[in-house]
């Protein structure tokens, strides 16, 4: 199985849907590729937060689905677009989409409101201080069908990326709908512009976020394209359905989400050539070395654009038994101003791979476009490590439930478990101010040492005080958090073996190991000049 087969199916394989042959098949993967191992983990963290939701707001059934068809257009566009996007940005970018995009606030839920509105407010000053700069055009082009009306209203581009604004106004004011990037949208001249001819399965559009709008007739987005192959040019965007949106008008208490497992379409035609001129990006060959924990790192490329400012670095593994997944930069600085993390909400979300033993990855941040600046800072906040620490621990299946053990000092505790196609089960985890960990890697097994598990994880995020914040609350606000570690504290888990015909009788349970994260407040300072 190589990289492309193993991503395609990690949806699969976290689900716990997957055949014994392919589990099996991507285990063996993982264990071997590195690179795929911080995919799949990067996933694993995004989508268990995302599910925690779950108490606050409307998940629609078929929300993995949609995570795993917005999986499969993305890996189909990287075989022929200009980079490739990683999983987080990818689910973040869906987050927005199928859940902040569509939710009414209700007291728990309130705080993420006012973040979502800050959030599309700087999506509209970011527009204006690109026509002001004329480096993006304000447009006012609408189509209207079956008394639904479509306009662009504004287009930006660079060598990173082009985003698309849009408004959708149902003029009968009776519902709301939204484009489906996966379905009943396309790019006319995707062939000629984007050198797509030899995958018909290629689309150039790669995301989609949702803006806040305070009409409830009204949907405000924003489609992220990847760059034409010409500097200038025209999109020949085609809608033949949007998919609606459903609500409960008037009533603030109820949540809200896009249609659930039958989406509802609006069928109509919706035509628009939207003009487009690419405004090159900076690009800065730096190669600058450092290390975080005796693990080199060497950052070789700050490229600028308009949209966004992404930093390409690669990094290798020292020790195999702690090896570090991923780093967390809280910014980057320039003449004092420092620009953040986008965490995949800018559009393009970075890349990542694996090769002769190093990872490559880079880090997106706030554009830098404007200040042109001759030196930058690098603030590395921290690093997150897979550590291995394997054990295994039966379950007795003549004792009733709740069944306890110990790992690192920490009780683990099976509370629940329903036998049948899938098993399901309830499994807790001490939260003591000493945990040695903060997220298990782990499976349970049968009697035949198959079986994999879909997990959806519950937790808190802890910061350098001590103080608990619920995960669900912070995960796109960490940077308001001094140095929050995340610890998985609830686990609600479908367990699946060889033969799903029959019962699924998990016997055990094995740790891996567990993840951990290290600080250092650790800054780069790199000459542009």
């Amino acid at each position: 199985m190589n990289c492309h087969e193993s991503q395609e199916q990690l949806i699969d394989y976290l689900e716990g849907s997957l055949d014994e042959t392919s589990r099996k098949g991507i285990e063996d993967h993982l264990h071997k590729c590195i690179g795929c191992q911080v995919e799949m983990r990067e996933l694993q963290q995004v989508v268990v937060a995302i599910e925690s939701e779950g108490e606050r707001i409307q998940i629609p059934e078929d929300f993995m689905r949609n995570v795993r068809n917005k999986v499969a257009k993305s890996q189909e566009g990287r075989r022929k677009s200009y980079k490739q996007r990683t999983m987080i940005g990818l689910v973040a970018a869906l987050f927005l989409t199928v859940f902040v995009g569509t939710a009414v606030a209700t007291n728990g839920f309130a705080s993420v409101i006012e973040w979502w509105k800050d959030l599309s407010n700087k999506q509209d000053t970011q527009m204006q201080t690109f026509v002001q700069h004329g480096l993006g055009e304000k447009l006012n082009l609408a189509a209207e069908s079956d008394g639904v009306k479509v306009t662009i209203t504004g287009v930006v581009a660079d060598d990173i990326q082009t985003l698309i604004y849009y408004e959708i106004d149902d003029r009968n004011k009776g519902n709301k709908y939204m484009i489906n990037y996966t379905d009943g949208l396309k790019i006319a001249n995707q062939e000629k512009d984007w050198n797509s001819v030899d995958d018909p399965s290629y689309s150039p559009v790669m995301n989609h976020l949702s803006l806040y709008s305070e009409k409830d007739h009204v949907f405000k987005g924003r489609l992220g394209v990847a760059p034409m192959s010409a500097d200038a040019g025209k999109i020949q965007l085609e809608l033949s359905k949007l998919e609606m949106v459903t609500q409960t008008p008037g009533n603030s208490d109820t949540s809200q989400s896009v249609s659930g497992e039958k989406k509802d379409f609006l069928k109509g035609d919706w035509r628009f050539d939207i003009p487009v001129k690419k405004h090159r990006a900076i690009v800065h060959d730096i190669h600058v070395d450092t290390e975080i924990d005796g693990n080199p790192i060497i950052f070789e490329k700050l490229t600028i654009a308009p949209t966004t400012t992404v930093l390409s670095y690669r990094y290798h593994n020292e020790n195999p038994n702690r090896r570090m997944e991923y780093i967390n930069f809280s910014s980057l600085e320039s003449k004092g101003k420092f620009v953040f993390d986008q965490q995949g909400f800018g559009g393009y979300g970075g890349s990542g791979g694996y090769a002769a033993g190093w990872n490559s990855a880079e880090a997106t941040f706030e554009s830098l476009y404007f200040e042109k600046p001759t030196e930058i800072k690098i603030h590395i906040d921290s690093a997150t490590f897979s550590v291995s620490k394997p054990a295994k621990f039966v379950i007795d299946r003549s004792k009733a439930m709740p069944q306890s053990f110990e790992y690192l000092g920490n009780k683990i505790t099976i509370e629940e478990m329903e036998v049948g196609n899938p098993t399901k089960i309830v499994m807790t985890e001490e939260l003591n101010p000493k945990r040695a960990y903060e997220m298990l890697n782990y499976h349970f097994y049968d009697k035949d040492g198959h079986g994999g598990n879909g997990v959806r994880t519950d937790g808190y995020f802890i910061d350098k005080k001590g103080d608990k914040y619920k995960l669900s609350d912070y995960l796109f606000r960490q940077n308001e958090l001094d140095h929050p570690r995340m610890f998985s504290t609830e686990h609600h888990i479908e367990f699946s073996g060889e033969n799903n015909q029959e019962p699924n009788v998990p016997v055990g349970i094995e740790i891996e190991g567990y993840t951990v994260t290290s600080f250092y407040d650790k800054t780069v300072r790199i000459s542009l000049k």
